[in-house]
């Protein structure tokens, strides 16, 4: 099992208030964002109070579920954009995930979106993982994140099920086995 690592809500707050501010100073205007489901959905809507762009998503299958770390052998589309809606047409969009960990999912739903007619596609993630990447993004595409962290196990305050129970795990210390 790997090392876990605890966020509060504010935690995240602030991270996503420095997301906004390098999306904000990168000079490129983003028309939207289209929110990675499920981790990138809480993100987007959190950016969205600072860069007031609407958002949209993509679902995808790639990981088994929480709990064992498993990945499938291949990605699959469960909602997708398609068609394209046409006031995203030549637009600049924002893609948005929680977490840049195996870049898989992260390098998928960029490649399939570039095959549409799209203005500047950026990448935004809440975290990013110092690790070896599966993934390849495209060249090019400007990539913002929030927060840079080792390759731990991420919890989120959206899947506690006691947030005063994670609240109090990261505050003694963010990182145990």
């Amino acid at each position: 099992m790997p090392e876990k690592i605890w966020y509060t809500y504010d935690d995240i707050h602030r991270a996503i208030r420095n997301l906004a501010a390098k999306v904000q100073a990168s000079g490129t205007a983003y028309d939207a964002m289209i929110a990675i489901g499920g981790g990138g959905f809480i993100p987007a809507r959190m950016l969205r109070c600072y860069l007031n762009i609407p958002i949209y998503a993509v679902t995808t299958a790639y990981y088994l579920n929480d709990a064992d770390y498993g990945t499938r052998n291949e990605i699959s589309k469960i909602q997708w954009l398609d068609p394209l809606p046409q006031c995203l047409k030549g637009k600049n969009v924002l893609v948005v995930d929680e977490v840049d960990d195996s870049r898989v999912t992260l390098e998928f739903c960029l490649r399939e979106l570039q095959k549409e007619d799209l203005g500047v596609i950026g990448v935004a993630v809440l975290h990013e993982k110092i690790k070896a990447k599966k993934g390849v993004l495209p060249e090019g595409l400007p990539y913002f994140s929030g927060l840079v962290t080792e390759d731990l196990w991420i919890n989120y305050p959206w899947d506690a099920e006691d947030i005063d129970a994670h609240n109090a795990q990261a505050a003694a210390g963010k990182a145990s086995a």
